[in-house]
């Protein structure tokens, strides 16, 4: 059995391009900045979804979304991730998220965990959100349970932490709301839960998009402050150097950027699209004991984290040139298409749901330097770019969308099953408790899902 425990930390909806640690203009991750001197930074990481249950099926299992297309109307089956696989090894394991995809619905992204703390039926007001649209605590609640939890294992642990804060609405205390004013939280609140369909129907500007990225800066800069209260809290215990810690997000956002297809909609929120502001996120490592800072600019993907924790916790892999480094260079992102549900809330505001109904499957290659090819389809329709940093390096060009999925299936390999239908369900129920099932039901629209 290991002696080293795993951390991996979450910010639901975090893009790469406004973190401090990559080089953008407001210092939204000061701790990450300072931690990186003794991790290791992935300058070009890339999530395999553009939302969180296909991206943490694939984190779980390693396998890209493309290949399981897990959904929703599914529910996990036993055996496939690598929490299951730690516990097998001696490990205790638990999940803590606000998120109702992970620890309430029941396609059972939390089955893989012995331990499972979600939203509580009440909390100490220090751990209230910073506006008036979230009826649930803060992150600091779920790491402050998390570090309860690891101060009671007699045994190795691995805990996934999921933090809300950087998912709309964006609420941060007034402590990390650094950039945004009373007019941009009165914007916020006026265009409530699910402003993604309004923008697309036309009746809000774009403009209000961009507005909300002051906020959203200072729900990152919230989100490094849990995270340092994490690490802080290790490293005064004595275990951080026993600790494989993992920061990524599982998705990006889109704050109103223009997308390359004209029958593409504009990137807002997530769930929709193939702009990068949407796969690009943060990846910071370190491993065990680690001391030096690295920065690796080759391509990462997500899906590596399996074998990630493999080869940094369990010694059972050699590491050569980045554990999250895609293998050949490659990797992949997908999306299958819009719910019911979304189906419905885009025909009510938008008057029809074809628009948005269309899958998304995107092909990364490396490229020298902190460059990375880009070939895109959105629906019938595809497109190549070059990315650079955090921005476009080069002018788009038109490919055909066979050549997307030929790359694609280069990459993914043969599908696999990981989910067994669930009886009767479309989406946002709980058939076993109806009373739990209005709540879950509440807390999904309240984050924009239906």
């Amino acid at each position: 059995m290991s002696d080293t425990n795993v951390l991996l930390v979450v910010a639901d909806s975090l893009r790469a391009a406004n973190t401090s640690l990559l080089g953008y203009r407001r210092e939204t991750t000061p701790f990450l900045d300072d931690f990186a001197a003794e991790s290791t930074v992935y300058t070009q990481a890339r999530a395999p979804s553009n939302w969180t249950v296909p991206s943490h099926v694939s984190l779980f299992t390693g396998h890209h979304a493309a290949a399981h297309e897990f959904e929703i109307t599914e529910r996990l089956q036993t055996g496939h991730t690598i929490w299951e696989e730690l516990a097998e090894h001696g490990y205790d394991t638990g999940l803590f998220s606000d998120n109702p995809f992970l620890t309430g619905h029941e396609s059972g992204l939390d089955r893989p965990f012995e331990t499972v703390r979600a939203t509580p039926e009440s909390w100490d007001d220090t751990y209230d959100t910073g506006g008036e649209l979230g009826d649930w605590p803060n992150g600091f609640y779920y790491a402050d349970r998390l570090l309860e939890w690891t101060d009671d294992r007699d045994s190795p642990w691995a805990a996934c932490l999921n933090l809300m804060d950087t998912h709309r609405p964006y609420e941060p205390r007034a402590a990390y709301d650094t950039w945004s004013d009373d007019s941009v939280r009165a914007i916020q609140e006026e265009m409530g839960y699910k402003w993604h369909w309004e923008f697309f129907a036309g009746t809000l500007s774009l403009g209000f998009a961009s507005l909300l990225e002051s906020i959203y800066d200072g729900a990152i800069r919230q989100a490094d402050a849990i995270f340092e209260r994490l690490v802080a809290t290790l490293d005064e215990r004595g275990t951080l150097d026993d600790t494989l810690v993992v920061f990524t997000a599982d998705h990006g956002e889109g704050l109103g950027e223009p997308t390359a297809l004209d029958a593409e909609p504009p990137a807002v929120s997530h769930r929709l699209g193939t702009h990068d502001t949407l796969f690009h996120v943060p990846l910071v490592v370190r491993a065990p004991g680690q001391r030096a800072g690295r920065t690796v600019d080759s391509l990462a993907t997500l899906t590596a984290f399996p074998e990630a924790v493999r080869a940094l916790a369990l010694g059972e892999r050699p590491v050569d040139g980045g554990a999250f480094v895609a293998p050949d260079g490659r990797a992949v992102a997908s999306q299958r298409p819009i719910t019911a549900g979304m189906r419905r809330e885009a025909e009510r505001i938008c008057g029809s749901a074809e628009p948005y109904a269309k899958r998304t499957d995107v092909v990364y290659e490396d490229r020298p330097g902190d460059r990375v090819h880009k070939r895109a389809r959105w629906g019938p329709d595809a497109y190549e770019t070059v990315r650079r940093g955090r921005t476009e390096a080069t002018d788009r060009g038109a490919v055909t969308v066979d050549s997307v999925l030929a790359a694609r299936d280069a990459v993914t390999g043969e599908s696999v099953s990981l989910g067994d239908p669930l009886a009767d369900v479309t989406e946002f129920t709980d058939a076993s408790d109806p009373e739990f099932a209005d709540g879950l039901e509440d807390r999904l629209d309240a984050l924009g899902y239906r």
